[in-house]
C-alpha cells in the first residue's frame, strides 16, 4: 500500500472529527441556536481544512500512480481487494447509513449502475457505519447493487486517501491506479461523461 505520510498523519488526528461532525449534523435541529452557530463555525473549519488535504491529495494520488488497496468483507463474509476487479475501471464510494450526502446519492448511484451495466467498470460501495447490522439492514432495504462491503472503524483506506469527510468518491482504472482521487458524485452529471470517456470501457 502506497505511504503518503502528511496525508496520513493529517486524516488519523482529523477524520474522526469529522466523521463524528457529520453525524451530529444529521441531528442539529434539535439544538439550540447558540450550538448550532458553534456547530457551524466547527463546520466551516473542518471544511478549510478538507480543502487543504484535498491539494495535498492530488499532489500525492495523481492519475497514473498506483492506488492504495483496500482488504473489506461483504455481507457474507467474503473479503475483496482490488486485485478482484483487475482489468475493470472501479468507482469507488465511501459512505455512511448515517451520512445524509451520502444517502442521496443512493438514487444517482442506482441510475449509474443501470447505464454502466454492460461496461467494464465495477461500483464499489465502502460502509464506515461502526455496526454492521445497521449497514446490512440498510443494504437489504434498499436493494443496494454494486460491490457491498464493511469497512468499519479501519483508518487504513481513509488515510491512505486523505479521506477527513463523506461521502468520498474515487476513480481507478483497469490496472488499478489512480484515474481521480477525488472523483465527482453520482449526482454529478460530469461523472457520466467521464465514465463514457474512460479508454475501452
Amino acid at each position: 500500500m502506497k505511504k503518503i505520510g502528511l496525508i496520513s498523519l493529517v486524516c488519523w488526528f482529523f477524520s474522526p472529527f469529522c466523521l463524528m461532525a457529520q453525524g451530529v449534523n444529521e441531528a442539529k435541529d434539535s439544538v439550540n441556536v447558540e450550538k448550532v452557530d458553534i456547530f457551524n463555525v466547527l463546520m466551516k473549519a473542518m471544511e478549510n481544512q478538507r480543502q487543504e488535504v484535498n491539494k495535498q491529495i492530488e499532489k500525492e494520488l495523481a492519475p497514473g500512480t498506483e492506488a492504495p488497496d483496500f482488504n473489506y468483507p461483504d455481507m457474507k463474509g467474503k473479503m475483496y481487494s482490488l486485485k478482484d476487479f483487475k482489468g475493470k475501471y472501479v468507482y469507488i464510494d465511501v459512505w455512511a447509513t448515517w451520512c445524509g450526502p451520502c444517502c442521496k446519492e443512493i438514487p444517482y448511484l442506482k441510475e449509474l449502475e443501470k447505464k454502466m451495466r454492460k461496461k467494464k467498470i465495477v461500483f464499489v460501495s465502502l460502509s464506515c457505519d461502526e455496526n454492521p447490522s445497521v449497514w446490512k439492514e440498510m443494504v437489504k432495504k434498499e436493494k443496494l447493487g454494486g460491490i457491498q462491503l464493511h469497512m468499519g472503524r479501519d483508518m487504513k483506506f481513509r488515510e491512505a486517501y486523505g479521506i477527513t469527510a463523506i461521502p468520498r468518491f474515487i476513480l481507478l482504472d483497469k490496472e488499478g491506479k489512480i484515474v481521480n482521487a477525488t472523483m465527482t458524485r453520482p449526482s454529478d452529471p460530469q461523472t457520466e461523461k467521464v465514465f463514457n470517456a474512460l479508454n475501452g470501457i
